[in-house]
């Protein structure tokens, strides 16, 4: 309707004036006064398009949120001016003309300004779909108050009631019966009205983020050390520390990788499940009072994080407790249970047979198809639109014929790019104003040094560069687009000429694509099993760090730009062909009825793309619907046996219930990445910040806390179905996605384009602080204290989001931030208990890092050091160094052994102990309080191992290194990780053990305590115990 409404001719204007603007001839003496008589007439109606282009483009301006918006509102803004502007230059410079008797230089002049007035109007258009967006944003809190005030006339007026309860009959009926085929389904009790009236009351319904923020920090006296004490706030980490009644805050941490880490971390809970808790306090031992079994050092714990792979066991024992029984955490998947049973049966839960791998890549592609869908939908449209624009006189100031038509005569020969001198002129003025502008602020700097003098720098800089940035939009219409049409017309002329040799060439690019992004998942971390990993390859030697990434990045977007463009010159010339088929300015409804299939599908197309939630279409459903069939699991007894069987497909597992131990335990903590770019982006390389969910909140100390059930009560339908336990296992592990923190590889980009995408977008806490914040003007930047902040958050995550990941648009300040793998920001969980100022830590180490270096661990060390101000020591414990986790460290084989090949893997234990140090900014107490232990346990091999383990290894040569893109593991890999797991989990205990004998810890066998669990000691067999228990257990150092 705007373009229409622009290129409407002017009152009473003949035709044919535009071909004479751009040198078609000139009109004959008779029609001179009646065009003139038109121009003056035609003053009012660019007034008047005027106001309504300026009135979008104020609207755009002033409900842009983003940066980005309000950088485009401003150029939209601009472009409105010089469409304006350009518009009654070009009426003036006419008039004189056509006064003055055709003067050539006038009439260049006001082709000129025609020109520019087309280029920016399409620009200035774009106030107008943006204007649209924020009306259709302003619907969801609308529509949600018109239907209260509805319901609210219907319970005063009977007869509106009757009338809204017939028009809501279709409705009904399809939602009961819904209801009855899902019966039990706790979802759509979720999605009930009564579900927010609870969550939210009358008088706080119309202002629901005042409810979702955590309570704010106790204020702290000034330090230097700011930026640490603010990344220690975590609600509720106080109330856990002082339950500990000055003892150390205990957490267990499972580490990334995959199938590889859950088996480890099985192993490691199994042994903890069997040991004797460290030291209860009355508070934590009112938790089990009325247990008949004794809690385990699994239940006594105050935190079990997780990250990825490690989530999936996490997340497996705490589903497996919510059961009619509510055990204990150690009284589920014990050794030889049936949730274990299922566990090892599924350990290759991707796809257990051909039938499954054969849907999942069914699943890869229609992700892909769709993908491809949303992506080139936008050059198709805009593409159609240009093409039939180019087909108007009005427009017809190509320096290059865009199609030409051989049924005119002649050969289809470019024409002389001089013979549209006005075109170049256009270009020529935006670059005269650029070189003027940059001209004038150099001479700014040179004859003074004020303040007042750099603010008039920096803006003549930018009108310099605006500037530029409008020759080349004005380049980009004038040359660039008809060339582009002119090489796609040229393609087709010589590509097959039927909808087979089509279909062949979409065919190809879908599966090129399709194989790519293959490829890409499955070799992700094939690297780590090269001998060279740790070596600089001659390309790395002379590029910085992370520019290699970026290369493949920027390439990548090339070739997609490429696919772009060549779409939008494909559709633009076929558009403009139909329309100058007989040589003529045809209308749309001139077209040939065989061509409209084309806009339809387009619009087909458009209505599908603008209803569509992308992280529905990515593998992130897939993911977690495979990991629920495989993980989330619940004992039931059928007759006299008990079986393990998965949770139904249409049981959500919502954080607020299945988030926490029933009876009492450890909180539960899944670390994933918040994927932030713009000014509040992390340090480079990082690329990623914490984002956790648990029972209580969701966030991170960067973004702001949420409460969980009050963001459950708030959500829209299709992010309530995201706050789950099973969403959360599956998002901490979303090891590939369109962004990848301190992992990004260059090829992230493709599997955006692919749809092979595991992370999604969750609720931003910041952008709940700023709505909270600005109606109080207490917002951190004085400038959000005005900014138009949406009343909602959206109800799907549609293709402009898919577009936000393909160009990382990941805004700090958007409703929603896109979620990743924790490994992205830390593969330990590590950072994540010492935010929580844990004193004890068990960290369980399942990835897989280039051997001999421990990668992961220095990641976390590093970034605890600079985010936290903690440091760990490992020289403090003689016998549990760091450098005993060497491969080849421990104790060789003799020549002729059966294991001698083994030698150089070896390494002296398992387990190695830090001593950790927390800085004044943590908030505790100077003197042993700021002191703790942590408890590392990496998977590498040693000696002592069974003689069944050390066969698999020394068959297996990549073992314990399987790359984290196996997830396909077999009964062998299975039981090797899971061995490997509980040796780890036994000389982790030995190490309580001799922390207990030095008086770093309290001894966890206390009278009292011995009554509640009896003698657990954990033995120390020889190796030829070992050959007949399986058991193993490290020498007690001196």
């Amino acid at each position: 309707m705007a373009i229409a409404a622009l290129s409407w001719p002017a009152p009473g204007s003949p035709s044919g004036v535009a071909r004479y603007l751009y040198g078609g001839g000139s009109p004959d003496s008779a029609t001179v006064d009646q065009v003139r008589a038109a121009l003056s007439n035609d003053v009012w109606f660019i007034a008047g398009y005027g106001l309504a282009l300026t009135g979008f483009a104020w609207i755009f301006r002033l409900w842009a949120i983003s940066e980005f918006g309000r950088l485009a509102a401003k150029y939209v803004a601009a472009a409105v001016a010089l469409t304006v502007g350009a518009d009654l230059a070009k009426h003036v410079l006419l008039d004189y003309a056509l006064r003055h008797h055709n003067s050539a230089d006038l009439i260049t002049a006001a082709a000129a300004a025609s020109i520019i007035k087309w280029c920016a109007g399409l620009l200035a258009l774009g106030g107008c779909l943006a204007t649209l967006g924020v009306f259709l944003r302003a619907l969801v809190p609308w529509s949600r108050r018109l239907r209260e005030g509805v319901s609210a006339l219907a319970q005063r007026w009977r007869w509106l009631g009757a009338c809204s309860s017939a028009l809501t009959w279709p409705w009904r009926s399809l939602r009961a019966y819904l209801r009855k085929a899902v019966a039990g389904s706790r979802w759509f009790k979720a999605c009930a009205p009564g579900k927010t009236e609870i969550a939210c009351s009358d008088s706080i319904r119309a202002t629901w983020w005042r409810g979702l923020q955590a309570e704010p920090p106790a204020a702290r006296a000034k330090t230097d050390e700011l930026s640490w004490a603010n990344a220690y706030y975590v609600p509720g980490a106080e109330k856990v520390r002082k339950s500990r009644e000055g003892d150390p805050v205990q957490a267990i941490c499972l580490s990334g990788g995959g199938v590889r880490s859950a088996c480890i971390a099985m192993g490691v809970t199994q042994e903890f499940s069997k040991a004797p808790p460290i030291k209860l306090t009355p508070k934590i031992r009112r938790r089990f009072r009325r247990r008949a079994a004794a809690p385990k050092l699994i239940d006594a714990v105050d935190y079990v994080i997780s990250v990825s792979g490690g989530g999936y066991t996490a997340g497996a024992r705490l589903l497996a407790v919510h059961d009619k029984e509510s055990p204990l955490l150690s009284e589920r998947f014990e050794e030889g249970s049936p949730e274990f049973d299922h566990f090892r049966r599924h350990s290759s839960y991707i796809a257990d047979s051909p039938g499954e791998l054969l849907v999942a890549l069914t699943i890869v592609l229609k992700n892909l198809i769709a993908s491809m869908a949303i992506l080139f939908t936008l050059p198709a449209v805009l593409g159609s639109v240009l093409g039939y624009l180019f087909s108007r006189s009005v427009f017809s100031f190509a320096v290059i014929v865009p199609v030409p038509n051989p049924s005119l005569g002649g050969p289809p020969a470019l024409p002389c790019l001089t013979a549209h001198s006005a075109s170049w002129y256009a270009v020529a003025a935006f670059a005269a104003f650029a070189v003027f502008f940059t001209g004038a602020a150099m001479f700014v700097e040179f004859v003074s040094w004020k303040s007042f003098s750099e603010w008039l720098k920096l803006r003549l800089q930018g009108l310099a560069f605006g500037s530029a940035v409008f020759a080349v939009l004005v380049l980009a219409v004038v040359a660039g687009l008809p060339a582009l049409m002119r090489l796609c017309w040229w393609l087709g002329e010589r590509a097959p000429g039927n909808q087979g040799g089509a279909a062949a060439a979409v065919s190809g690019l879908v599966g090129l694509n399709y194989l790519a992004a293959i490829a890409a998942m499955v070799w992700k971390d094939r690297d780590k099993l090269s001998k060279e990993a740790t070596k600089l390859s001659s390309l790395k030697r002379l590029l910085p760090p992370g520019v290699v990434a970026l290369v493949l990045v920027m390439a990548t977007l090339a070739a997609l730009l490429v696919a772009w463009l060549i779409t939008l010159g494909c559709f633009a010339a076929n558009v403009f062909a139909h329309a100058t088929a007989d040589g003529k300015e045809n209308t749309f409804f001139q077209m040939p009825f065989s061509s409209w299939w084309l806009p339809g599908l387009l619009l087909l197309t458009m209505l599908w793309v603008g209803s569509v939630d992308i992280a529905s279409l990515s593998l992130n459903p897939f993911y977690r619907s495979r990991l629920g069939q495989a993980f989330a699991v619940q004992r039931v007894k059928h007759g006299d046996h008990w079986h393990a069987e998965a949770f139904h497909p249409n049981k959500f597992t919502w954080f607020d219930e299945f988030g926490e131990v029933p009876v009492g335990g450890p909180k539960f903590v899944f670390a994933a990445a918040a994927t932030i770019t713009g000014k509040d982006k992390p340090a480079p390389g990082l690329n990623a910040v914490s984002y956790v969910m648990s029972h209580d909140y969701i966030g991170g100390p960067d973004l702001g806390w949420l409460k969980t059930a009050g963001l459950f009560g708030q959500s829209p339908p299709r992010i309530k179905r995201d706050l789950t336990v099973l969403t959360a296992v599956a998002v901490s592990g979303a090891a590939f996605a369109s962004a990848m923190g301190r992992h990004q590889k260059g090829f992230e980009k493709l599997l955006a384009i692919s749809g092979a995408r595991l992370g999604t977008w969750l609720p931003n806490p910041k952008f709940v602080a700023n709505l909270a914040g600005a109606e109080t003007d207490q917002c951190l930047d004085p400038k959000d204290n005005t900014r138009p902040w949406p009343r909602s958050l959206p109800a799907m995550r549609g293709a402009g989001y898919y577009y936000r990941e393909l160009f990382g648009f990941n805004y700090s300040d958007g409703r929603l931030v896109q979620v990743t793998d924790g490994g992205h920001y830390e593969n330990l969980g590590l950072v994540e208990a010492l935010r929580r100022r844990s004193r004890l830590i068990f960290c369980v180490d399942g990835g897989g890092d280039a051997p001999p270096l421990a990668s992961g661990l220095a990641d976390a060390l590093r970034l605890a050091e600079y985010e936290l101000g903690v440091t760990v020591t490992f020289d403090d414990f003689p016998g549990y160094s760091l450098r005993d986790l060497t491969p080849g460290s421990g104790e060789p084989f003799k020549p002729g052994d059966a294991f001698y090949s083994l030698n150089g893997r070896l390494a002296k234990r398992t387990v190695a102990i830090g001593l950790i140090t927390y800085p004044a900014a943590s908030g505790l107490t100077e003197g042993e309080e700021r002191r703790g232990v942590l408890i590392f346990a990496k998977a590498v091999l040693c000696r002592d191992f069974p003689e069944w383990l050390l066969t698999y290894a020394a068959e297996n040569g990549v073992f314990p290194h399987d790359p984290t893109s196996d997830q396909w593991f077999n009964e062998g890999q299975f039981a090797a990780y899971t061995e490997m797991g509980r040796i780890m989990g036994r000389q982790a205990l030995k190490c309580v053990e001799f922390l207990t004998k030095v008086g770093k810890i309290s001894n966890p066998t206390e009278p009292d305590l011995a009554k509640l669990n009896g003698a657990n000691r954990i033995p120390t067999p020889s190796r030829a115990d070992n050959n007949a228990t399986t058991a193993t257990a490290v020498t007690q150092p001196a």
